[in-house]
């Protein structure tokens, strides 16, 4: 049976056109949701910068003064203040007038001005040996027995009298022989293609996942109390290794016992005079002991306090922004360095990257929104003196629980510390609306190797305390020079000129970018109080 032909249905196709015309005019009069823009990136500006750091870069020049002329830039230290000086004039040659020292109350300065220690029985030898800092002199030179009084088996009073009457003079090694592999092992120069993707993936699992429960140690009697017993016996120094190194390196830094009894406050116990020794030498005297056989050790060492200024100094330098001028963007590493060798990876590397940083955003003539602000830090090492001051007093005072006027005017801190390498990635610090950002900002560096951005990382805590975003960078060499770091093997010779400059264009790029940006960069984290 055929079938009629069906008409067409002009009722419906009035009631959708009738429809359609109502959705459209309900989207004509609501207001418009604003997709997000595209993140600008200032590509000539980039490319400006990578041209006149990879032509022009004074970073090893300038890395050759800190570290060959300035040395060991303890803090408050003659060779300190010296190299902050130095970097006020280089900032003003830049054309960074705006430069100068920041003062902020430290303590007590200290200075290695002399060391000699030797073994002179059975058999003479000169000793790798560095005071450990603000460890007190010999007062001229002393010659003693070595003896071995382990800390960590003395558990009572009782422990301590085999010792009553031995230690006159007495050099005394506190610690076990440390073991030593018999091979150096191949450390890679950077990470693979491989290991930054598996550090850039997000885990799935808890934030802090429970850790294996650890048998709690012995108690020993408290450190002071052993030491207290053994200077009121007459021993002359305390000797140990680092406990971390090898093959002739000595790092000297301080560690947990000197955080706690910060002895470069006024009113804080003297600090003993100590010795940290290579564990090659530290060793054979231990071997020697061990076949009771005497060792007779000289020493002979001279200290510097500096008590009646507590003045120490950061060096503040500005390219001043236009309309967005009260905003900030801070570029920064730490000036002081321990006193081993001369702070070359740690952290000379991150001042002359961020000198040239500044230097070629002054010489290319940029003319940012918003202050780009390059500070270069003192007192680092014994609990960022210098940036917490600058924080407490520009932003937020986690003791005071005080805002100050900047505090929402800050868009974020980038910070380069421990590294020569170049920069391969940085952390978002588990801020997904600032992935999307810094993407673009390292497109025109890709090529240059920073390719990967990591979800959590390292944060400097002298933002972190106070809700601000701070950032560091990862880099390659990562390994080689966390061994380097604060070691007396820390030295010009340990940087890379290629990797400084492609880490200089990183974070004039970034400044440049962060400085011009219509808004600060966003945050995630509540002001914590």
């Amino acid at each position: 049976m055929e079938r009629a032909p069906q008409r067409p249905q002009i009722a419906s196709c009035r009631y959708l056109a009738s429809m359609l015309a109502s959705v459209l005019l309900v989207f004509s009069v609501l207001p418009v949701s604003s997709a997000p823009l595209q993140e600008p990136v200032y590509w000539d500006v980039a490319q400006q910068i990578r041209e006149e750091i990879f032509t022009n870069a004074e970073l090893m020049d300038n890395a050759s003064w800190l570290t060959d002329v300035f040395g060991p830039r303890v803090a408050k230290s003659p060779g300190y203040k010296a190299a902050a000086e130095w970097a006020v004039e280089k900032f003003k040659e830049y054309g960074i007038s705006n430069s100068y020292l920041e003062p902020y109350e430290f303590g007590i300065g200290y200075v290695n001005e002399y060391i000699s220690v030797h073994m002179m029985k059975p058999q003479y030898m000169s000793l790798l040996a560095y005071p450990a800092t603000w460890s007190q002199g010999t007062n001229g030179k002393v010659q003693g027995p070595a003896v071995y009084l382990d800390f960590s088996q003395i558990e009572s009073e009782i422990d301590l009298e085999p010792y009553r009457g031995r230690l006159m003079n007495a050099l005394v090694l506190t610690q076990p022989k440390q073991a030593i592999s018999t091979t150096i092992p191949l450390l890679p120069e950077g990470f693979t293609e491989e290991e930054l993707d598996t550090m850039a993936k997000i885990t799935v699992g808890p934030a802090n996942p429970v850790q294996p429960e650890r048998r709690a140690n012995r108690a020993t009697l408290p450190r002071q109390q052993i030491i207290d017993f053994v200077l009121a016996e007459g021993a002359a120094a305390i000797v140990r290794t680092d406990g971390r190194t090898d093959y002739g390196t000595v790092v000297v830094e301080n560690n947990r016992y000197t955080l706690e009894t910060k002895p470069w406050e006024v009113d804080a116990t003297p600090h003993p005079t100590e010795l940290v020794m290579s564990a090659e030498h530290y060793n054979r005297i231990m071997r020697i002991l061990e076949k009771g056989v005497p060792v007779e050790i000289e020493a002979n060492v001279r200290v510097s306090f500096s008590r009646n200024d507590l003045t120490d100094h950061n060096v503040i330098a500005e390219i001043p922004g236009t309309d967005l001028a009260h905003e900030l963007v801070i570029v920064g590493a730490h000036l002081e360095a321990n006193p081993a060798a001369t702070g070359a990876v740690d952290d000379a590397a991150g001042v002359v990257a961020t000198m040239e940083a500044a230097r070629s955003l002054a010489a290319i003539g940029v003319r940012p929104r918003r202050t780009i602000r390059f500070g270069l830090w003192g007192g680092h090492e014994m609990g960022l003196f210098g940036n917490r001051h600058h924080v407490r007093t520009n932003f937020a005072d986690p003791q005071t629980k005080e805002y100050k006027k900047d505090y929402e005017n800050l868009s974020a801190y980038f910070n380069m510390d421990i590294g020569s390498g170049r920069i391969r990635g940085v952390s978002i610090m588990g801020n997904e609306l600032i992935r999307s950002i810094f993407l673009e900002w390292m497109k025109p560096l890709r090529n240059l190797g920073m390719t990967h951005l990591f979800t959590t990382g390292l944060q400097h805590e002298a933002y972190e305390e106070v809700g601000l975003p701070g950032f560091y960078f990862e880099q390659d060499r990562k390994v080689i020079d966390n061994i380097n770091a604060h070691g007396s093997m820390d030295t010009y010779e340990r940087l890379v000129p290629e990797g400084l400059m492609q880490s200089a264009v990183v974070l004039a790029t970034f400044a440049y970018h962060a400085a011009m940006r219509d808004e600060k960069l966003p945050r995630v984290a509540p002001r914590p109080w």
